[in-house]
């Protein structure tokens, strides 16, 4: 059965119920087709230099199809999720998938953590057992959170937007719907990378209920700085050498 099918299944054994149980199991056809497709790779020419100025490395990247096609256990990784309490449910039209993992310790602070682009929840998971039950880890009760981690539209098991317009600033807003349903008037959540950039547009909403944030990729650039290389300009002539370093990534990251 296919991910999409999964979530037509859930919705049908549900119908009525805002919050659906989800899970998955690939199949070994499935699995085998992945691996068949990924030997059957036709590779480019290796890059015209000894560095990563023209992109990924070719050795890279046949090193890091070869682990994928021969090496790596997904059913193992399948098997930690099904660990784990997994749902669905419909946000502004599209399915968002979801763990939500409940302490064992009163008072437990309700959290949502958001994963990055390209990436999924699979990024989360070695955080489960540590933020839900810190005593088990060597902290106090006090230290525990109730977690919530969904997956982005369009990634993992969550539906594929129809429309365009999801952006942080839409996400953000779905993910207080989320904490909404679930039923948690406090919480604080938590992000990097994309899900850094969603988490702050979850303080600058600052919904009903949400009592801080914490990111670990916060992203500051003064506005005219950030003109200038959303139109290719020339860096500032009074940047000091630290300054110049920090513009020259983040031109980079433009070009």
């Amino acid at each position: 059965m296919t991910i999409a099918e999964k979530r037509a299944d859930a919705a049908a054994s549900g119908a009525d119920a805002e919050i659906r149980p989800f899970s998955y199991t690939a199949t070994d056809e499935e699995l085998d087709d992945l691996r068949r497709r990924i030997r059957a790779t036709r590779w480019p020419d290796r890059e015209t230099v000894d560095d990563t100025s023209q992109g990924v490395r070719l050795e890279t990247m046949r090193a890091l199809a070869d682990y994928w096609a021969d090496q790596h256990d997904w059913r193992r990784v399948e098997a930690r999720l099904a660990e784990l309490p997994q749902f669905v449910t419909e946000i502004d039209g599209v399915d968002i998938h979801f763990i939500h993992v409940r302490s064992k310790h009163e008072d437990a602070l309700p959290l949502i953590v958001t994963h990055g682009w390209p990436g999924s929840v699979i990024e989360q998971l070695k955080i489960v057992g540590p933020l839900t039950d810190p005593t088990a880890y060597g902290a106090d009760a006090s230290d525990a959170f109730d977690l919530v981690i969904p997956s982005l539209p369009g990634h993992g098991f969550s539906g594929n937007p129809r429309t365009t317009g999801w952006d942080p600033i839409r996400i953000a807003h779905a993910w207080a719907e989320l904490m909404r349903r679930l039923g948690y008037d406090r919480y604080v959540a938590q992000g990097g990378d994309w899900g850094n950039a969603v988490t702050e547009q979850l303080a600058l909403q600052a919904p009903e209920g949400l009592i801080g944030i914490h990111t670990n990729m916060p992203a500051t650039i003064p506005p005219a700085i950030q003109s200038a290389l959303d139109a290719h300009e020339d860096p500032p002539a009074d940047l000091d050498e630290e300054e110049r370093y920090a513009w020259d990534q983040l031109a980079f990251f433009y070009a």
